[in-house]
């Protein structure tokens, strides 16, 4: 489902080069903790058994990624009463006292193979979040890389460094901006026999053309004016080691040959040098460009991109490792709040009420992420920031959030904010249609779900006339009226959902604004109404 206060653009895992594992390792449907009260839970899972599971904080036991048995949910607020999930022909069904996608499990839910190959976010009792998704059936027992993240994407890019780093060839990391390339560098070459040896980082954007050769290949004791010393360069500095060349598609036009010279004789000439010399260098490089387009264009050297090009390493989008976001989050706000002197918060799993509301942290795992891991991190300081010395962070004060970043977003970098790839039917927010033949109740749903449950903006977002929307949510039974919302259902949401005007309308499925006024339309009205 898509997620109004987080732009309601389309989340997909069928982004190019995120593919989930290994293929022909063995996968089943699982849940995956994606906050607890006990944040040291994070992460944990527990397989769904043939027939029927019981989900309750009394079972059944969850393990850590490598397999070593942990026990229950074992919150104390959470009911005894289970929820119950039940798998039948490649399909999971879910009922009890749950959320499903923000959808109430009492009368049941059933997902299909492709909802579930996308991942479904469940609540349990605003504690506890879990994540229904396909995982691999072995425990991860590989090197870890001090990279954060037991997502299937996160498994099969780590077995890809591992391939990668005993060969000495050049590898190209490719991969969104944001999404850690670097840290994947680093790890190549932790990970290879040159650990010891000198690792160097440069951002090639940054190099300036005019000093670009002396500062790849170094130059001697009075090359040109101003060289009183003689210096090694990039390439001589990372002699033995690995040279990590970022952003390496903005290298300069006129530094591309030597370079390649470089890669394929093994040696370098300093500027100012009469003869070349050698060095043994392992190049690793990243870009998030396109490098066709920048041949087609004349700004890129085509034998360069396949001497690059030896062994190449994708690293997955955020939005292609849901279940990764809360380990993410909870690194970011542990470093954060730390800092802050502030990092009791998130300690104590007896509270009645979890500090980070979970549906906060339902609303991060359904954003798309375009800025990636560096997005997350940043969002984490500000979280960090305004809500360390509170009691609560609630979800409408991180939905607030979001709006604001997704503005400024959309008013400084417009061309961060992309479509999609096609995305499975539960996920995915339709394109514009202009007639009611090519409206269906999934895409209406979510398209009124991303815009707040508003109905004209969903009629905006679709690109079909209010009264068009109308006509079909009419025939469909879609929704209700806020006014035909019974007067003790909703005292009952508004209690469990603090009065959280954001939670209640994402609950109710009724806009904000109308949930406004019918509040005050209550005889008694409600506190705070």
């Amino acid at each position: 489902m898509i997620t109004p206060e987080l732009d309601g653009i389309t989340l997909s895992l069928d982004d190019s080069h995120a593919s989930a594992v290994d293929a022909g390792e063995p996968t089943a449907c699982g849940l995956t903790v994606l906050w607890h009260p006990d944040v040291t839970r994070v992460g944990e899972r527990t397989m769904l058994g043939a027939g029927e599971t019981a989900v309750s904080r009394l079972a059944p036991g969850f393990s850590t990624a490598d397999g070593t048995p942990v026990g229950p949910l074992a919150d104390p607020y959470l009911s005894r009463r289970p929820v119950i999930f039940e798998r039948r022909a490649g399909r999971v069904s879910v009922r009890g006292a749950a959320s499903v996608d923000g959808r109430s499990a009492e009368a049941g839910i059933d997902l299909d193979p492709a909802m579930i190959e996308a991942g479904v976010v469940i609540e349990l009792g605003r504690r506890v979040l879990l994540f229904l998704h396909r995982v691999p059936l072995r425990p991860d027992t590989a090197p870890r890389f001090g990279l954060i993240g037991d997502s299937a994407a996160m498994r099969t890019l780590r077995q890809g460094i591992t391939r990668v780093a005993r060969s000495s060839a050049t590898v190209l990391v490719r991969g969104e901006s944001g999404s850690g390339k670097e840290l994947v560098a680093r790890a190549v070459h932790d990970a290879s026999a040159r650990a010891d040896g000198p690792y160097r980082a440069v951002n090639v954007a940054a190099v300036p053309a005019s000093v670009a050769a002396s500062s790849f290949f170094g130059h001697t004791r009075g090359a040109f004016s101003g060289a009183d010393r003689a210096k090694a360069g990039y390439f001589g500095e990372s002699d033995g080691g690995t040279l990590f060349l970022d952003e390496v598609g903005e290298l300069p036009v006129e530094l591309q040959p030597m370079l390649l010279r470089a890669l394929e004789s093994g040696e370098i000439q300093p500027v100012g040098a009469n003869r070349a010399r050698a060095v043994d260098v392992r190049i690793v490089a990243a870009t998030d460009a396109d490098l066709d387009e920048a041949i087609a264009a004349g700004r890129f050297s085509l034998p360069l991109k396949h001497r690059l090009m030896g062994l190449e390493l994708w690293v997955p989008p955020l939005r292609a490792r849901l279940d990764d976001i809360p380990r993410l989050l909870l690194f970011a706000l542990r470093r954060e709040l730390a800092a802050l002197g502030a990092e009791a918060v998130l300690a104590d799993p007896t509270a009645k009420r979890p500090w980070l509301d979970p549906r906060a942290v339902a609303l991060l795992v359904r954003h798309r992420w375009p800025g990636n891991v560096r997005e997350l991190l940043n969002v984490a300081r500000q979280i960090a920031v305004a809500g360390h010395d509170q009691p609560r962070v609630r979800s409408s004060a991180v939905a607030a959030l979001a709006r604001m970043r997704a503005e400024q977003r959309s008013r400084s970098e417009p061309s961060t904010i992309t479509a999609a790839p096609a995305a499975t039917t539960q996920t995915a927010t339709t394109q514009a249609a202009t007639t009611d033949g090519e409206l269906d109740e999934q895409s209406v749903l979510a398209a009124l779900e991303g815009q707040g449950w508003g109905v004209h903006a969903a009629a905006r977002a679709l690109g079909v006339p209010k009264t068009t929307l109308y006509r079909f949510i009419e025939a469909h039974g879609l929704l209700r009226k806020a006014g035909d919302i019974p007067d003790d259902e909703l005292r009952a949401v508004y209690a469990e959902c603090e009065g959280d005007r954001a939670a209640m309308s994402q609950r109710l499925r009724v806009s904000t604004r109308a949930l406004t006024f019918r509040l005050k339309a209550l005889d008694p009205p409600l506190d705070g109404a």
